[in-house]
C-alpha cells in the first residue's frame, strides 16, 4: 500500500496533501466569489449614485467580465453571467465549488454558512432588475461571506496563542 504524501505539521504529526489541496482551493474559491461580488457591488453602487439605468450597469459589468476573461455575447447578460451562470467565474459557481472543498476539510458550521450564501443567489431564481436590486443582493452576499470568514476564524484560529498540540487536536477534530 502506498502512503499518501503529506506535510509535517510537527515532528510526529502530518497533514495529508489532499487536505492541503482542499484547504487551498477552499480559500481560492471563496476569494474569487468575494472579488466578483465586490466588483458587482462597486459598479452597482456607482450606477445607483449616478442614477444610471440597468443597461449602463450591464455595459460596465460587461467590461469587468471581459477583464476577467469571461466572454459575454450580449452585454445585457453580464450581470447574470457574473452572478450565476458562468460555469467558472460566477459567484454562484465559486461558492458551490468552495462548499464542495469545505465538505472535505471544514466544519458543519462552515458548510452551512457557505450554503446560506449559495441560497441567497438561488432565492426565487430571479435576477436583479435594477442597479439598486443588484446593490442590495451583493450587499447581502458580502454580509454572508463575512459570516463565512467569521466561522473560519472561530473554527481554525483563536484569539490567544495555542500550543502546537492544541492546533493539531482542533484540526484533527475537523
Amino acid at each position: 500500500m502506498v502512503e499518501p504524501r503529506s506535510i509535517s505539521v510537527s515532528p510526529d504529526r502530518w497533514l495529508t496533501d489532499s487536505r492541503v489541496y482542499n484547504l487551498i482551493w477552499l480559500g481560492r474559491w471563496l476569494e474569487r466569489a468575494d472579488n466578483i461580488a465586490r466588483v458587482i457591488n462597486t459598479f452597482a453602487r456607482i450606477a445607483v449614485e449616478s442614477g444610471a439605468d440597468m443597461l449602463a450597469l450591464q455595459q460596465s459589468l460587461g467590461n469587468a467580465a471581459a477583464i476577467r476573461g469571461i466572454r459575454v455575447e450580449d452585454a445585457g447578460q453580464s450581470l447574470e453571467m457574473l452572478l450565476r451562470y458562468h460555469e467558472a467565474s460566477s459567484i454562484y459557481h465559486s461558492l458551490h465549488t468552495a462548499r464542495s472543498n469545505a465538505t472535505h476539510v471544514g466544519t458543519v458550521e462552515l458548510i452551512r454558512a457557505i450554503s446560506e450564501t449559495v441560497m441567497t443567489l438561488e432565492r426565487d431564481g430571479a435576477m436583479p432588475a435594477s442597479p439598486l436590486e443588484a446593490l442590495l443582493l451583493t450587499n447581502e452576499v458580502l454580509e454572508r461571506l463575512d459570516a463565512v470568514y467569521k466561522v473560519i476564524d472561530d473554527s481554525w484560529f483563536h484569539q490567544e496563542a495555542l500550543s502546537e498540540e492544541e492546533v493539531y487536536r482542533r484540526f484533527v477534530q475537523q
